[in-house]
């Protein structure tokens, strides 16, 4: 399916988390719920994630089974997120 709308929301004053992110594909599914932080080696883009109380732990509710898928998905986002964070100086 190919990303036909990405959109990033910058967040200020949240620490390590520097945006949010909805990403929608082929104009018939839509992810939301993606973030975007910046860790040790740079910026990764994080998962929509849930809270499980069986496992006490977060579950990844969304996620690309391929290598090759994340890095489109991760690419589209950070283009965007560059593109935001120019438009906002």
């Amino acid at each position: 399916m190919p990303i036909t709308n990405v959109q990033v929301y910058l967040v200020e004053n949240a620490g390590k988390i520097k945006a949010s992110a909805t990403i929608t594909f082929d104009d018939a599914f839509v992810v939301h719920g993606l973030r975007i932080i910046e860790g040790e080696k740079g910026l990764f883009v994080a998962m929509p994630t849930r809270y499980s109380k069986t496992k006490g732990r977060f579950l990844d509710t969304a996620h690309p089974i391929t290598t090759k898928a994340r890095n489109v998905l991760v690419e589209a986002i950070l283009k965007v997120y560059q593109e935001e964070l120019e438009k906002s100086k």
